[in-house]
């Protein structure tokens, strides 16, 4: 049975206190998410690995029968660069979807994560996190007299139903039930603009997509993070909006620079919906960036041109 996007989210947790998200599965080396309340959802600790390809995740949900569940990797669900991972236990269990990366200087961490849906609830929840030390300064050169910009792909989980392609055999289900459902995701790109002179952030995300787009929405709105302020620790947090439709706030954005010359960024987005006058009810999405900055080592050919 298609139910697409008319599923309730689960209640915002309260982020808790920052740490390395390195570690084993365990309470004590689990990460407490450090992300801002409006864009953190259910996700309330980490344990990411990129190298080995680790995720283990603690979700204030049904999430597999345990208190920090362990993540599968699978490389046909990375999206946009971010590493893909999934969760389920049983066919009649929620099916979650994770996307995680890290900077191509592994100064930050960020990620989401949402299940596809079951018994008129999802639950998801977005990370980010400086790495190791934390290091971090901000970006000061006399010529841009503090201003940078960032650029890289975008990737999203949403409430929308996707394929299915990962899920669990339910032929076993009987016929009136409702199996779960596997999150459909958004892929597309972020131009981000940090003037650390003054304090202030703000972004662009655009060509935006659903991977497998069982609805047939084609191309997805332009999404426009309002201009916040950055803080003396490097984080900030702030309001999304359509582009052009000023002042109607779909949501929260929320992120951390690392590194010496704030060299990365990682955040979330949070979007209570998507397709603007289309036909989905109630959709929503957790999305993630992790950017390097332009003229650092290894960021994106793009930064050219810009």
């Amino acid at each position: 049975m298609t139910h697409f996007a008319k599923l309730l989210a689960a209640p915002v947790l309260l982020a808790a206190c920052t740490a390395d998200p390195g570690g084993v599965n365990t309470d004590v080396s689990m990460a407490a998410n450090p992300a801002a309340e409006a864009v953190a959802g259910s996700l309330e600790a980490v344990d990411y690995d990129a190298d080995s390809g680790e995720l283990i995740l603690r979700v204030n949900a049904i999430h597999g029968g345990t208190r920090n569940a362990t993540y599968t990797r699978v490389p046909a669900l990375d999206t946009a660069g971010y590493q893909g991972y999934m969760m389920q236990q049983t066919p009649a269990d929620r099916h979650y979807t994770a996307l995680f990366q890290e900077s191509n200087g592994n100064e930050v961490v960020a990620g989401v994560v949402a299940d596809g849906g079951n018994n008129n609830r999802y639950f998801g929840g977005g990370f980010y996190a400086r790495q190791g030390a934390g290091i971090y300064s901000p970006y000061d050169h006399p010529v841009s007299e503090g201003e940078a910009q960032y650029f890289g792909t975008y990737a999203a989980v949403t409430n929308v139903d996707g394929a299915g392609a990962q899920l669990l055999d339910d032929s076993g289900i009987p016929t009136n039930l409702t199996p779960p459902g596997q999150a459909d995701r958004i892929t597309g790109i972020i131009l981000l603009n940090a003037d650390f002179a003054n304090g202030q952030v703000d972004a662009e995300i655009s060509n935006r997509v659903l991977v497998d787009d069982l609805p047939g929405l084609g191309s997805l709105p332009d999404i426009m993070l309002v201009a916040t302020a950055i803080d003396d620790n490097g984080e900030f947090a702030g309001s999304a909006e359509y582009q052009g439709d000023v002042g109607n706030t779909i949501g929260d954005y929320a992120g951390i620079f690392g590194g010496a010359g704030a060299t990365a960024v990682g955040g979330v987005v949070y979007l209570t919906e998507f397709d603007e006058d289309g036909p989905l009810e109630g959709e929503e999405e957790y999305g993630v960036f992790v950017l390097t900055r332009c003229g650092a080592a290894n960021d994106d050919p793009v930064c050219d041109n810009l």
